[in-house]
């Protein structure tokens, strides 16, 4: 059995992202897959740097709140919510605060075709 913890401590800074982070892979032992995640962390009043990619990605809200942003639509976000980021939108997510924003988020090949 593999079990991979961490702590706050081991968050690092993703500059690119605006982020602190501790990403899944890689992994002492284990194969790395064809998908990616981490978990995310982003401060009160910061937001994720705004980007958009090819890949699909998933973001799992697991502590606070914040603003989501696809494209032109915003949405309010919480603890317990599932965002679907759509491939090539530009996006970002936004915490105003007091506490940290967590998320999971897990990504694969966008260009894929889907059975």
């Amino acid at each position: 059995m593999r079990i991979k913890s961490w702590t706050d401590a081991d968050l690092a800074p993703e500059p690119a992202y605006n982020t602190t982070a501790v990403r899944f892979f890689p992994w002492k032992d284990v194969e790395e897959p064809a998908w990616g995640g981490a978990w995310v962390a982003v401060a009160p009043g910061e937001r994720t740097t705004p980007h958009a990619h090819h890949e699909k990605e998933v973001y799992f809200v697991v502590e606070g709140a914040g603003v989501m942003r696809m494209g032109e639509e915003k949405q309010d976000v919480k603890f317990g919510d599932t965002i679907y980021v759509t491939p090539d939108l530009d996006h970002d997510l936004y915490n105003p605060g007091p506490g940290r924003l967590l998320f999971l988020t897990v990504w694969w090949d966008g260009d894929e075709e889907e059975s």
